[in-house]
């Protein structure tokens, strides 16, 4: 055998061996040589390594948390990908980075295992990173925006390309609501301010600069007893829609389709012998046949498998499943709080939640693709800095209110409170 073809044999199996590895062994082996870190990263690697780990996406071994706001609701733990990781994602995620507006850092979004975050006063610029690598990049304000006049309000990735930042302008045909959304696949969605059950959608890797208007499956019916969510599961948005009845609890879960017109597909109708008010919360990332309610009238998780149409009160005795209900609870009243029978206007009956998120988990260590000229940074440096903008912004703020207390003839009245 040829030296050269032996070589090219090694280098092949020494690559099958490395792609079998758990990623954070993989991580600490591109340090070993500047061949190996070539090989870890290139796109020929990650695509062999998500090859071969395309079972590890199951229920069992898929860490993930279902957060609303700053607050993590449960967690599922599964760590047969990552060999090292904490029990839950929280710990990966600083305090600071939850969505906290009186904190140092805002968290905005999740999309493919990277955040966004916004840090103080400082709105124009955002941050973008990998809590599981604890790389961060500072993200400037568009090239049309010099004034940095602009909102920061979502994150959109698509993780079977090559990381690249791409800038693009689109224009909405309708008032967005809010800005929480959900994404998938470079697709990001909204609620609609002034038609309620008629999401937005854009593509980011369309060449289209417009929004598409996708009316839900059952719009305009507009019963104020149905509970209904967005999620996503599988590789689809789903739509998951509860009504409960006088002896069970019927259960809707509609997909939609990725099809030039934005059809939904009945996907599941089961009616469960559970009695009283169950709000969806999610579906498995991965499992579409796994869906989460909380019932809020006994205060308990319900994992409802579809395919045996069973279903399972979790609890903290359950080894991979944490749930904190007191903040699920405060969070699904919220989210559902019950509406006056009174109500005139039946739009406000048509009330979809997208407000739940999931942070799972990822199954590649992709490095954050690096804009040109912005410098990367780790956890530390980065909480630092929101340390030091939520100092500035405090003496600016004591500043100001002496010098309003001055103008006023009050300078002697220095005792004020500020809460930050």
């Amino acid at each position: 055998m040829a030296m050269g073809t032996k070589t090219h044999v090694l280098e092949v199996l020494q690559t099958e061996i490395l792609a079998r590895l758990p990623l954070k062994t993989i991580c600490r082996f591109k340090s070993v040589c500047k061949k190996w870190k070539s090989t870890i990263e290139s796109v020929y690697f990650r695509r062999l390594f998500l090859s071969l780990n395309r079972n590890s996406s199951s229920s069992s071994s898929s860490s993930w948390s279902l957060v609303y706001g700053q607050d993590e609701l449960i967690v599922f733990n599964g760590r047969k990908t990552w060999d090292d990781l904490p029990k839950s994602p929280a710990p990966l995620i600083p305090p600071s980075f939850k969505r906290n507006h009186n904190g140092d850092c805002d968290y905005w979004d999740s999309s493919g295992g990277l955040f966004l975050i916004t840090v103080g006063s400082d709105k124009a610029y955002c941050y973008v990173g990998s809590p599981v690598l604890q790389q961060w990049i500072k993200i400037p304000p568009p090239p049309s925006d010099p004034k940095g006049d602009s909102t920061v309000f979502g994150l959109v990735t698509r993780l079977d390309e090559d990381g690249v930042w791409t800038f693009k302008v689109i224009h909405s045909p309708i008032q967005i609501g809010n800005m929480y959304n959900i994404n998938l696949n470079g697709t990001i969605y909204f609620g609609c301010l002034c038609v309620p059950g008629v999401p937005l959608a854009h593509d980011f890797y369309s060449e289209s600069d417009q929004f598409r208007v996708v009316q839900l499956p059952d719009y305009p019916d507009h019963n104020k007893d149905y509970k209904r969510t967005l999620t996503t599961s599988g590789g689809f948005v789903m739509y998951l829609r509860t009504l409960a009845k006088k002896e069970e609890t019927a259960l809707k879960i509609w997909r939609l389709m990725n099809n030039d017109d934005y059809s939904w597909e009945l996907l599941w109708e089961v009616r469960f012998p559970a009695t009283g008010n169950y709000a969806p919360m999610a579906m498995h990332p991965f499992d579409v046949a796994t869906v989460y309610l909380w019932s809020q009238r006994d205060d308990h998780l319900v994992s409802c498998n579809l395919r045996k149409q069973d279903y399972t009160v979790l609890g903290d005795a359950a080894n991979d499943c944490f749930i904190d209900q007191s903040v699920c609870k405060k969070s699904v009243d919220e989210l559902w709080r019950p509406r006056s029978s009174s109500d005139e206007d039946e739009d406000l009956n048509f009330q979809v939640c997208i407000w739940l998120f999931q942070f799972v988990i990822p199954r590649w260590m992709e490095s954050v693709p690096r804009p040109p000229h912005a410098e990367m940074i780790d956890t530390t440096s980065l909480l630092s800095h929101a340390t030091a903008t939520h100092e500035r912004m405090v003496r600016e703020h004591e500043t100001m209110m002496r010098e309003r207390a001055a103008i006023m003839g009050d300078e002697s009245n220095d005792d004020y409170f500020w809460m930050g």
